[in-house]
């Protein structure tokens, strides 16, 4: 069987992860949402920083912050909802009985990955 490429290890995460969060918001699991929120853009970043031959995973004591700043740069209309994916995700990882914060954290992964997709034309959904 052939070894999946990064790109392809990427976008399958992203899928997962995304579709995971829903899940688990469905089933009222909050703590969780944001956390899986969060990974799956950091997935659905990485993917399209891979066309692009950039590998932030490969040095994982700076691959958040690069990945983040790479992001920011590339895609500036989302800094808002990337801050709010990390707002959500602290606060839910900790609270986590806010189903409205779940709802808005969704709602912001949801952009990011659209916005991702459209732009770059990778099929994160």
């Amino acid at each position: 069987m052939p070894r999946m490429s990064d790109l392809e290890v990427h976008i399958r995460a992203a899928k997962e992860k995304r579709a995971a969060a829903h899940d688990e918001h469905r089933r009222r699991r909050y703590t969780v949402v944001g956390d899986l929120a969060i990974k799956a853009v950091e997935q659905a970043i990485e993917a399209a920083a891979a066309t692009e031959n950039k590998h932030f995973h490969v040095q994982p004591r700076s691959a958040h912050a690069s990945r983040l700043e790479w992001a920011r740069q590339k895609f500036p209309p989302l800094s808002r909802d990337i801050s709010e994916l990390w707002g959500a995700y602290g606060t839910l990882g900790y609270e986590g009985e806010d189903g409205n914060r779940a709802s808005k954290a969704l709602e912001a992964m949801e952009r990011v990955m659209d916005e991702i997709s459209r732009t770059t034309g990778l099929r994160l959904g």
